[in-house]
């Protein structure tokens, strides 16, 4: 560590660490670089993410509402109050990570807040297809309660020093919503996880991740069949029954659940490519199959336009339609990426280039 950390006394904050994600691969990587400091986050389900189980988690009042853990969304309202009656005075730096919450943590003349915000909330601002949306009654009692989130979000974003964001598609939400500049970190993808290999299968088309609305899996659904493709489907979520149902049963949409990392490995590795339709804040998935070696066919929109290379580590297509992902299927060609490029370009995200930058960044705020 760099000698100008020695003895400063850090806190991380997180939303919420109750599953594993994109999210969590973050605050693991923060925690890396500082593996004495305590995570304070409003709900801790250990048995879901065991790779905190090293770390001390200190958890707010609402661990203690029966299965809060399991139905955290439906204390959206609480969330800012437990935020700001955690106590951070004996610490020199905190550094919040997530979509919202964290970041209105309270500190004191001297502390140095660091932000690193992944979004702001989706479903506070419309932005994209959130599931979270679906499916609830319009009523005044919750516009007023969206309202209020929505003003304590605002307010809120004002207390950290400093914000990063996790790409420029982010970076451009805080500015329009938060009016505050956002220097853009990369999130940590561990690529050297995911190799690829010398001769691929090409055979099938590959999807990894959350199965929820706003992933747009029902795009990559629709244009398999209408193109006669075969699609593996790896990860788990609310809309999998909805899915399965549209698929009707074809043989050419296989739906695999959550895999182990060995065969996740083996799936990336073989892949035709990697297919994606959702407009997402970064990504950390592509750059996974990237690091595979294998070329990403994604909608021409958010953070994937900052990481796939069009014609170069994969295609980009215009329409969020299964038509648009249609007419790319039909003219790409695996043959013509070279998977030692596209690999090459992966490696900028890697996780030792985003601890070099988060390690920089606390620097230069302690140091100011």
């Amino acid at each position: 560590m760099n000698s100008t950390l020695d003895g400063l006394r850090v806190a991380l904050a997180f939303d919420w660490l109750t599953t594993s994600g994109g999210g969590e691969q973050v605050l693991l990587a923060a925690h890396h670089l500082f593996p004495t400091a305590p995570i304070y986050t409003s709900l801790y389900a250990p048995h879901n993410v065991p790779q905190f189980s090293g770390a001390t988690v200190n958890t707010s009042y609402l661990q203690l509402l029966p299965y809060a853990h399991k139905r955290h969304q439906l204390l959206i309202p609480l969330m800012p109050a437990a935020f700001e009656s955690f106590n951070f005075k004996e610490f020199d730096a905190v550094i919040s990570i997530g979509n919202g919450f964290s970041k209105g943590i309270i500190t004191v003349p001297g502390q140095f807040h660091l932000s690193y915000c992944q979004t702001p909330p989706r479903y506070l601002w419309n932005l994209g297809n959130d599931s979270r949306n679906r499916g609830r009654l319009d009523s005044p009692l919750r516009a007023i309660a969206e309202h209020q989130l929505r003003i304590w979000d605002v307010v809120s974003a004002a207390r950290p020093d400093r914000i990063l964001a996790n790409s420029q598609t982010v970076a451009d939400r805080i500015a329009k919503i938060y009016r505050r500049q956002a220097d853009v970190l990369y999130p940590p993808v561990d690529t050297d996880l995911f190799l690829p290999t010398e001769q691929p299968t090409n055979d099938y088309f590959l999807s990894v991740g959350r199965l929820v609305g706003y992933k747009r899996i029902d795009i990559l659904i629709s244009a398999c069949l209408k193109s006669g493709q075969l699609l593996k489907i790896v990860g788990e979520g609310p809309e999998r029954n909805e899915l399965e149902k549209q698929a009707q049963g074809s043989s050419l949409i296989q739906f695999l659940g959550r895999q182990p990392i060995e065969r996740l490995q083996e799936l990336y590795a073989n892949a035709k490519a990697f297919l994606f339709a959702g407009e997402e804040d970064f990504g950390i998935v592509p750059v996974e199959a990237m690091s595979a070696g294998r070329p990403v066919l994604a909608y021409n929109k958010g953070g994937l336009t900052e990481s796939v290379l069009d014609g170069v580590t994969g295609m980009l297509y215009p329409m969020q339609s299964s038509e648009s992902l249609v007419a790319a299927i039909s003219i790409f060609d695996p043959n013509r990426y070279d998977s030692k490029t596209i690999r090459q370009h992966a490696k900028k995200f890697s996780t030792s280039v985003f601890i070099d930058g988060l390690r920089q960044a606390v620097i230069e705020g302690v140091c100011q």
